[in-house]
């Protein structure tokens, strides 16, 4: 019986950083993650979904460590937006 490999396509979500326990475990020796923020943060990606208690934890997140954790920041200084705030569409 012959068996054909099927060539695998890149995706965004294959090419994402897998982080463990669901994102609750966080990259603390690479504070300078900016794809933490986008692809693994729990409250972050919830919270740019919409989800209210995840939109409240990131509201006093951002107030208490002015304009977010490190991984929030170094998203801002590479995307240019900051964490409660979707990518913006990048089309050429």
């Amino acid at each position: 019986m012959r068996v054909e490999k099927k060539q695998a396509v890149a995706t965004p979500q294959a090419v994402s950083k897998a982080y463990g326990w669901g994102g609750w475990k966080m990259p603390i020796f690479h504070p300078n993650d900016p794809e933490y923020c986008e692809y693994g943060c729990p409250v972050c990606t919830r919270a740019r979904k919409g989800i209210p208690w995840a939109v409240a934890v990131q509201r006093a997140e951002l107030a208490l460590t002015l304009d977010g954790c490190p991984w929030g920041r170094a998203r801002r200084r590479k995307y240019g937006v900051f964490p409660n705030q979707s990518l913006p569409d990048r089309t050429h």
